[in-house]
């Protein structure tokens, strides 16, 4: 019995010791990640740094926060931020976010609202800590800038998972963003517009669906040496990407990756179920003029009419040389993927 007691308080004390060790380690980490922030020239502030959780978590809290980068003019404000891990898998981080959070972008401030918001960041335990799972969800969220636009999220999630079938550094990112909720002047603009020979563009001013998933293919792992190997991403195939709005329905199937030259190239595919309510939404967002409207329709309507369901519009976004087109429609110069050699 005697021996017993003496290995419960020996594991009881190698245990103890390791919660303070551990906790030690995570609150001068953190209090150093702040401090080399502030010296590359970053605006890293907090009011309060805490551990807690003794003896099974370690339960890092960081009160009054500000970050930021002054030369892009872009920060974020916080009054916290939690950040919990079992003290037996510490590559499995939780973090919690308040209700309410301030984004500062050049020009504008966005308020952003919240309910049950959570984020989680999973590695494999080993050395190198390569990313296994990162996960943001909430049951509601919110965006208000001073500008007077509004975005609002029912519940959502967002997730990037490493794929071992797209090789060592290809992660899967899903997403489920619907019910969404644009600003109210978006559709409002939207039923505002009539093209002749096109029915109203009677859309409902909540997104119903918006989901999807893509696969990515990135120049290195995203793992603990990122700060060094700085990984690009190289290729993307649109394995699903849905929308319902309405009448109005689109998905997406594809690929693009980078060329020789770094640029964007490779194939996507759109079809758009009920077409006719798109010419209105591009007259809105301006992307169309209003007199060029009925040109562009009955350019869709062409297009449409080489398909057995004349309701459905598909249309190829294609990207090779440098250039890019969507359909019979040049967009311009192609993005790049890959800096610039030589």
């Amino acid at each position: 019995m005697r021996k017993l007691m003496f290995f419960l308080l020996l594991l009881t004390g190698l245990w103890s010791g390791y919660w303070f060790v551990g906790s030690g380690a995570i609150r001068q980490g953190a209090e150093a990640g702040f401090a080399d922030a502030a010296r590359q020239g970053l605006v890293a502030e907090n009011t309060g740094l805490t551990v807690a959780g003794f003896p099974n978590r370690f339960d890092l809290t960081v009160e009054g926060l500000r970050i930021g980068d002054p030369r892009t003019g872009v920060f974020w404000q916080a009054p916290f931020a939690q950040v919990f891990a079992m003290t037996w898998k510490p590559w499995h981080i939780i973090a919690a976010l308040p209700p309410e959070q301030v984004v500062t972008l050049p020009g504008q401030a966005v308020t952003v609202t919240s309910s049950d918001l959570k984020a989680s960041l999973r590695a494999k335990p080993a050395m190198d800590l390569p990313l296994a799972e990162v996960r943001l969800a909430g049951a509601s969220l919110g965006l208000a800038s001073d500008r007077g636009w509004t975005l609002a999220l029912g519940e959502f999630t967002l997730g990037l998972r490493a794929d071992p079938a797209l090789g060592p550094a290809g992660y899967e990112l899903g997403f489920d963003l619907a019910p969404l909720t644009p600003d109210p002047a978006i559709p409002a603009a939207v039923r505002a517009v009539a093209i002749p020979d096109l029915p109203p563009a009677d859309l409902p001013d909540v997104v119903e669906s918006l989901w999807g998933s893509l696969y990515l293919t990135f120049t290195a792992p995203l793992d603990r040496h990122a700060g060094d190997t700085r990984p690009i991403l190289t290729r993307i195939e649109v394995n699903q990407l849905n929308m319902a709005w309405g009448d109005l329905s689109a998905s997406a199937k594809g690929t693009v990756e980078a060329d020789d030259q770094g640029f964007a190239a490779g194939r996507v595919t759109v079809e758009v179920t009920n077409w006719n309510r798109l010419p209105a939404i591009l007259v809105a967002a301006g992307v169309v003029k209003p007199e060029l409207a009925p040109t562009i329709a009955r350019g869709m309507q062409a297009l449409a009419a080489q398909t057995p369901d004349t309701s459905v519009l598909s249309l190829t976004l294609v990207m090779e040389n440098g250039r890019m087109s969507f359909g019979p429609f040049p967009l311009g110069p192609a993005p790049r993927m890959l800096p610039p050699t030589g």
